[in-house]
């Protein structure tokens, strides 16, 4: 891997060259929080700029985390598939975490767009706050609504496994269902080497992992590439006057 690609993956979305507009907001407004915070105080002004600036970064943010996690999901998978011995029951606890995650990223990404768009917070973070995101895009920035149904399609095919996790049953699958019985009873598989199995089934589901990362990457590049525009025009509108509603925790508006 080229090391400049290697630091660009280190630094996640949060890097995306739309978002650097919003840069210098970000650091005046981390300059007087931390300078309050020296000073021993709790609240700090921020302007609408500042304060537009440290919402979507924390959206961003909440998508590169979650990443992170999917990331250390599947490093967790690929080392089960290099054991001398992997166990089932690890392999399913790890894939089972990654596909209640992998479906959360839906929901984040329509909450970065609603905070980029300004939109009523406790609309876009309600039950049904997508379809009202969808609604507010879909004929003004159909660019941004057609980013948005990326996201959705790169994770679609997990939505029904992870509603089974939530309300039915756990993971399983045509070959866990044959090499849990075999561990469970100890069952004499003659010249059949069962870790090897296990060990290509565990290096099989860490590639679909990766995939899924990577097409996961591609489709909130692309949303965020949709949003630059939107991030331009609130970058250069700094006009000081208060908004209290897209203020962080511990902010005060000026």
């Amino acid at each position: 891997m080229n090391p400049d690609d290697d630091q660009a993956h280190r630094r996640g979305l949060i890097d995306h060259p739309g978002l650097r507009v919003q840069l210098p907001h970000l650091q005046s407004y981390a300059l007087k929080g931390l300078a309050e915070l020296q000073s021993g105080g709790t609240k700090f002004p921020g302007s609408t700029a500042e304060i537009y600036a440290t919402g979507v970064a924390e959206r961003v943010s909440e998508l590169d985390n979650a990443l992170a996690a999917l990331r250390l999901t599947m490093g967790f998978v690929l080392d089960q598939g290099n054991q001398p011995s992997p166990d089932p029951d690890i392999y399913r606890y790890h894939y089972e975490n990654f596909v209640l995650r992998v479906i959360g990223f839906v929901d984040r990404a329509h909450r970065l767009v609603g905070s980029a768009l300004l939109e009523d917070k406790a609309k876009f973070e309600s039950i049904g706050g997508n379809r009202f995101v969808q609604k507010q895009v879909k004929a003004d920035h159909p660019d941004i609504h057609a980013a948005l149904q990326g996201v959705t399609q790169a994770v679609e095919s997990y939505r029904g496994p992870r509603n089974e996790l939530i309300h039915a049953a756990a993971f399983s699958s045509r070959e866990l269902g044959l090499f849990q019985p075999i561990r469970q009873f100890g069952v004499d598989t003659g010249d059949i080497d069962v870790d090897e199995l296990l060990r290509h089934h565990f290096a099989e589901g860490s590639k679909e992992i990766a995939l899924t990362i990577a097409r996961l990457v591609e489709a909130l590049t692309a949303l965020l590439d949709s949003l630059a525009p939107i991030f331009m025009i609130a970058a250069e509108h700094n006009d000081g006057s208060p908004q209290k509603e897209s203020a962080p925790e511990g902010a005060d508006p000026a």
